[in-house]
Order: structure tokens, then sequence, then C-alpha cells
């Protein structure tokens, strides 16, 4: 990925906040209704830098375990680190804007903003 985040960051994530991650990722891409090519290859982009095998298995864990959007916006209430916090957004803010950020996909990022206290960049607020 090109963009601002640390992809590889991603690896030094505790746990549950990779969990909240896959949760967020797996949503974002449902909120439009469809998996655009461009999600796709975010998507393995972020894999290959996170380890393919893990970031997948990653991926079906917090579908088992956040089935749903009201599992996936109560787990992000526990992610409590801020710098955890910034990476996992703007690791969500870019796959988001690897096609057009569709107005649900806005919604989800302007909740984690006002949840976690980050600005537009992803920065919390001082």
């Amino acid at each position: 990925m090109s963009g601002v985040a640390d992809t590889t960051g991603a690896r030094s994530l505790e746990a549950g906040e990779q969990l909240v991650l896959a949760g967020l990722l797996r949503l974002l891409v449902r909120l439009d209704g469809k998996f655009s090519d461009e999600e796709q290859a975010a998507l393995e982009e972020l894999a290959s830098d996170f380890g393919e095998k893990t970031f997948w298995q990653l991926m079906d864990e917090a579908g088992r375990k956040l089935p749903d959007e009201t599992a996936i916006r109560e787990r992000v209430g526990l992610v409590r680190g801020e710098e955890a916090r910034t990476l996992i957004y703007k690791l969500v803010l870019e796959v988001a804007r690897a096609d057009c950020i569709q107005g649900r996909e806005q919604g989800l990022l302007d909740w984690l903003r006002e949840v976690w206290k980050l600005d537009e960049t992803g920065s919390p607020y001082r």
C-alpha cells in the first residue's frame, strides 16, 4: 500500500486489535454492497505485508467471532491504545480509498473518528 499507513505495523497490533482491524475491514467491504477489484487489491496488498496466511486466517476468525456490525462496533470500544487506534483507522481508510468512498463507508469512518477521538487524518485530538 502506497498511502499513509504503515501496513507492516499491523503485525505489531495485539491479537484483539488485529481482530478489530479484520472485523472493520470485513464490514467496510460489505457496506456498499460490492467488493470492488480495487478493494480486493488493497486487501491483498495488506495481506502480503501482514503475512498472507495469517491475514486470511484472521479475516476468517473475525467472521466467526464478529459476525455482524453490532459485534464489530462493540469490540471497537475495547481498543484502548492510541497508536493502535490510529493505525487501525489509517489501514481501514486506505482500503476505503482504494475506490470511491461511498456514503455508508464514510459513515463508518466518521463513527470511528468520533469514538476514538481522531481527526480526519487519523491522528488523536490534542
